[in-house]
This record gives structure tokens, sequence and C-alpha cells, in this order.
């Protein structure tokens, strides 16, 4: 682990505690997807990875969230940047939708 990683590390937990995910950025190997990975682990949880391409569509999108909300499993989306902007805008109002839940969840406990 490197000060880059825990600061990482810190930051992305933070933002789990208040009910929101993380979206680490930076050059190309760096490390970003390996240490949402390791992070994941730690926490027990899995850590499924994806590679945004331009096959990917809003409706493939939707079937991976389904799949990562109803496995308990964090999601990892590589090269996310290759999305189309009409893309872009559906995955995050999915990611919105799929955060409001959790919070609430969260905040009836």
């Amino acid at each position: 682990y490197t000060p880059l990683t825990d600061k990482c590390y810190l930051n992305l937990c933070q933002a789990l505690k208040l009910g929101f995910g993380g979206n680490p950025i930076g050059p190309a190997g760096t490390g970003k997807t390996e240490s949402v990975k390791a992070l994941g682990a730690a926490l027990g949880r899995h850590v499924l990875v994806f590679n945004c391409d331009e096959g990917i569509d809003t409706s493939s999108m939707g079937r991976m969230f389904i799949g990562i909300v109803s496995s308990g499993a964090w999601g990892c989306f590589d090269e996310f940047n290759r999305l189309s902007q009409d893309q872009l805008s559906a995955v995050s109002n999915q990611i919105h939708m799929i955060l409001v839940a959790i919070k609430e969840k969260n905040d009836s406990e």
C-alpha cells in the first residue's frame, strides 16, 4: 500500500458511510481497479469488473446493475469515459436510483 492508496481507501470508505459510491480517477495503469478490488475484498464484498466499450448499451448496463444489486457485489466500470453522453445520462440515473434506495434502507434501520 502507498499513501495514495490509503487516501483512496479513506475517501471511498467515507463515501460508503454516507451512502454514496466512489469513482477513483487517474492515469491508466496506476492501480485504480486493483485498489477497488482490494478494498472490496477487505470489506467482504465481491467486486465485478466490467469494461465499458462500444458494445455496451443502456439495456445491458441495466442488466448488470440488477445482477450487482441482487448479489450484493460492487461494480467496477473500467473505461467508463467510453460511454456516449446518452448512455452516461441513463446510467447516472440508474446509479442515483440505486443509491437512493440504499440510503433509504439505511435510514430506516
